[in-house]
């Protein structure tokens, strides 16, 4: 029997020890590095609640949100040039663009699809020390100039992005300021939205009849609203780090080492929406998101009361029921 109970207890270590490695993994490293994250917290477990609104009053509301996956993409790359010649400055700005944009077309991309945004020219400075017997002048002179522009690349393929920015970087363009995602017909997508909305809205009105609070007859006043959120803004940063403890003496300096933070994609969160199309994304989507609120105000019940009092000629009050 000891044996067997040592077996048992062992049993229970592993099995412990193997889920506590298995909720880690699943954690992931952003709970590692956010400050806020504490892992002997329990999550949050607040539930909305209902509201009486009166005993007249009553709201229906409908959440849909739609994942779609964008038709077209426009990459924006910074290309900055300096030089002590102007001319110069131009030719070697030109040529990388050039050379850029003959990397591009070797992957399928048009000129019509590659666009060069002037952003400026302007002179740089630098100061020129004028030493006399009893004074110092510093003097502002000319060094140079400096040209910034920005290229707009359209691509259809999201795969082909890693290829764009290998091109880029052949021609010393590292600066990938921006990515911008594109939807077609997006008056058509929040047709299908609305459309939906309405079909959870006669669906409740329903089964409120069924708990007889006729809705259908009830006076109705609707609103909706709409929003599009891009993958851009979507993206949220951490540090996943383990950062040593130690004490050090009065005279000291620390020498951190330089960490680039980590990035994530995170999807609008899906609590609170009552219906979602195409709930499982893989690469970031524009997210559509539709609301409609019906506020219903409900007929006063009529009351059944027949009965009406009469003064007599003697000042009496009888009462009399016109039923009878």
């Amino acid at each position: 029997m000891k044996t067997n109970n040592r077996l048992t207890l062992s049993f229970i270590f592993i099995l412990f020890f193997f889920s506590s490695v298995s909720l880690a993994q699943n954690r992931a490293n952003y709970n590692y590095g956010n400050s806020n994250y504490d892992a002997d917290k329990k999550p949050n477990q607040e539930l909305p609640q209902a509201t009486i609104l009166g005993s007249s009053l009553q709201e229906l509301e409908a959440t849909v949100l739609m994942n779609v996956t964008a038709d077209e993409y426009v990459a924006m790359f910074h290309i900055e040039q300096k030089g002590k010649e102007l001319k110069d400055v131009q030719e070697n700005m030109d040529k990388r663009i050039a050379n850029f944009q003959k990397g591009l077309i070797e992957l399928g991309i048009k000129e019509n699809e590659m666009i060069i945004d002037f952003l400026s020219l302007v002179p740089e400075y630098e100061y020129d020390v004028e030493k006399k017997f009893f004074s110092r002048t510093y003097n502002e002179v000319p060094v140079g100039f400096e040209l910034k522009k920005n290229v707009h690349v359209r691509f259809k393929d999201n795969k082909i992005l890693d290829k764009i920015i290998a091109k880029a970087a052949e021609n010393e363009i590292y600066d990938l300021s921006k990515v911008e995602y594109f939807i077609k017909d997006t008056d058509i997508l929040y047709q299908k939205l609305r459309k939906k909305a309405f079909e959870i809205i006669a669906k409740k009105e329903k089964l409120y009849d069924s708990l007889n609070i006729k809705l259908s007859k009830a006076e109705k006043v609707a609103d909706e609203n709409f929003q599009t959120f891009f993958p851009f803004d979507r993206y949220r940063s951490y540090e996943a780090i383990s950062k040593g403890k130690t004490s050090f003496s009065k005279n000291y300096k620390v020498n951190d080492k330089n960490r680039s933070p980590s990035a994530f994609y995170e999807k609008l969160d899906y609590d609170n929406i009552e219906c979602i199309i195409n709930p499982t994304i893989l690469e970031p989507a524009v997210q559509l998101f539709f609301t409609l609120k019906v506020r219903y105000t409900l007929p006063k019940e009529e009351k059944d009361d027949k009965t009406i009092y009469i003064l007599t000629p003697t000042g009496e009050l009888k009462k009399v029921n016109l039923k009878e």
